[in-house]
């Protein structure tokens, strides 16, 4: 790839950067160098617009603090100023709360900007994490999240505030909650659908050690469609003790179908419901009442309990009873960006004493998240929250070696109308939406449910199709049982497609994609291959294709190709095979 490199004064037209007293962010700006394609030309920029960027860009370096890591000017953030661990969250007021939440939403969104990170569910979830340390006495409560997206509010008021610029970073923050990093995540996260079996544990070590606080479990929707949750769901119903389980919803129902359109809004009925549900009177008066009516008879305690679950199917939305009889007190929907109401449900379910395992229904929405930032003082050009690097603008965005696998497999669809795609994880690659888009009836996409994504795609290999599972490497090891015995030992031809396969980045570990070699390597029927560029992967493609007698896998690593310049090859099988 070839290099230009070019160099801007910090001060542009003003003056010498050399000129001006120095800091330590100074060594960072002194130079940039830009990547760009062969065939690529840097944007012309109008010397007006060069010059009013470079003020912009002066003004900012003038007003940040001694650090080499800020590159944005620095909101007024006078409430969160003052957080140094949940314990100054415990006596603000709910006008105070709200501010805070506001406060982190502007500073975290500059952040995550900077890093260009995602930040959809990190902002949607702030009040509720507002709320939370807000009720709960945290790290004495044990407080368990399941994404690490959900955990940047909660890193910020547990005293790692000054090092979020560190995010994903070599020596920096973890994307996810770390056990080594500090005493307020109890238990570390990062494959999801985890953190209700974990909390169940220790609410259990909790009850036999005879101490008395509280645990608390937050998952998002996303992880609801892994059968592990439900598995502890039934678990924590049948072992009954204490625990409390937040599903913070981004859609009002859990596995909503295109046609049915938007989320319901949270409405004040549903809210005084939810409140009412909580409310300590309403317990009581519903312990009382079964107690009345097993006196009575089973025949009254029975019809008492329909009419019960009857009522509070009414009140809750669809698949709200799933929950109660998986045997978790359900409460809700609760609207995830009221705080009144999120510290009302709260305080009053850890009022409760032998409760039993609770579901707390919030709904957020990730867009809300993303329009409260935008509204904000933190706009969108260079002089108010972006990086410094946006002073030379680039559509180019290199081929990556996912963006070969889907034109080769597209191309391989065109030709076999037996080709289909399966993909399993959390969220699907942009390349794999293009052929979505392409072939919407031969993409089935079932989020994170590797499991069954093997077995889906051996079930389809069975009727006679050429199913190629696309799952990253270190989500495949989940579903490691289903590939032994669903589809080596049966010698199914099923086409496994492993991404991210190495080292990945700013992910860290627990993303890391370096098992599948020696896992899949292991197994008699299975074919193993890995590419060294791009013309050998599109070669992989026409083999797997092939290959209808045995199971065959080949992985790629994210990022760029090889000879990005270059057009794709026809795919030629490789000897040996078929």
């Amino acid at each position: 790839m070839a290099t230009a490199s070019a160099r801007f004064s910090a001060f542009g037209a003003r003056g010498n950067r050399h000129e001006r007293p120095a800091f330590s962010g100074f060594s960072k700006l002194e130079s940039w160098s830009f990547h760009f394609p062969p065939s690529a030309e840097v944007c012309k920029i109008p010397s007006a617009s060069v010059a009013t960027r470079s003020k912009n860009v002066s003004s900012q370096i003038n007003s940040l603090p001694d650090s080499d890591d800020f590159f944005y000017e620095k909101v007024a953030t006078p409430m969160l100023d003052n957080i140094e661990s949940p314990t100054n969250v415990k006596n603000l007021s709910t006008k105070e709360l709200r501010q805070l939440a506001d406060e982190i939403r502007l500073e975290l969104s500059s952040i995550l900007r900077k890093a260009q990170k995602p930040s959809k569910a990190s902002l949607a979830v702030v009040e509720l994490t507002v709320a939370i340390h807000h009720v709960f006495h945290a790290p004495a409560d044990k407080i368990l999240w399941d994404v690490g997206e959900q955990t940047y509010a909660h890193k910020m008021l547990t005293g790692r505030r000054s090092l979020m610029n560190t995010l994903r970073q070599k020596g920096g923050l973890s994307g996810f909650t770390s056990r080594s990093e500090s005493e307020y995540d109890p238990f570390g996260a990062g494959h999801g659908c985890s953190s209700i079996s974990a909390g169940l544990g220790m609410a259990v070590a909790r009850d036999m050690k005879g101490k008395r606080e509280r645990i608390m479990t937050v998952i998002s929707n996303v992880t609801t469609m892994a059968g592990q949750v439900y598995e502890a769901m039934s678990n924590a119903g049948y072992l009954d003790s204490d625990m409390i389980v937040i599903l913070n919803d981004s859609r009002h129902s859990l596995h909503p179908k295109v046609e049915e359109g938007p989320k319901r809004s949270i409405n004040a009925l549903s809210s005084t419901l939810s409140k009412l549900q909580s409310s300590k009177s309403f317990r009581k008066f519903r312990e009382v009442a079964k107690g009345v009516t097993k006196k009575i008879g089973r025949g009254m305690h029975e019809w008492a309990a329909k009419v019960d679950e009857f009522a509070r199917g009414m009140m809750g939305p669809p698949g709200s009873t799933l929950f109660e009889e998986l045997g978790l007190y359900y409460i809700g929907p609760v609207d995830g960006h009221n705080i009144e109401d999120l510290v009302c449900v709260l305080q009053e379910v850890a009022s409760l004493n032998s409760m039993g395992p609770v579901l707390i229904h919030v709904v957020t929405d990730e867009n809300q998240g993303i329009k409260r930032s935008q509204q904000s003082e933190i706009g969108e050009n260079v002089g108010e929250g972006s990086s410094c690097y946006d002073l030379v603008e680039s559509n180019y965005q290199p081929r990556t070696y996912s963006d070969c696998f889907v034109e080769a497999l597209a191309r391989k669809a065109e030709s076999d109308k037996d080709v289909v795609m399966v993909h399993g994880g959390v969220e699907v690659e942009p390349s794999l939406q293009l052929f979505r888009e392409k072939f919407p009836d031969k993409f089935f996409d079932v989020g994170m449910a590797e499991q069954h994504a093997v077995t889906f795609s051996a079930g389809l290999s069975c009727g006679g199709l050429k199913p190629f599972c696309v799952i990253p490497s270190a989500f495949l090891q989940r579903a490691f049982d289903q590939v032994v015995h669903d589809v080596d030992r049966q010698r199914i031809p099923v086409r496994f497609v492993i991404t991210s396969a190495g080292l990945v980045g700013s992910n860290g570990p627990v993303q890391c994609g370096a098992f599948d070699i020696t896992f899949m390597s292991c197994l008699p029927n299975m074919i193993v291959m890995a590419p060294s560029d791009e013309d050998e992967l599109v070669d992989m493609v026409e083999t797997a294709a092939m290959v209808d007698d045995r199971p065959i896998c080949f992985r790629y690593p994210r990022g760029a190709i090889v000879q990005t310049d270059k057009c794709l090859s026809p795919g030629i099988p490789i000897e040996g095979f078929g």
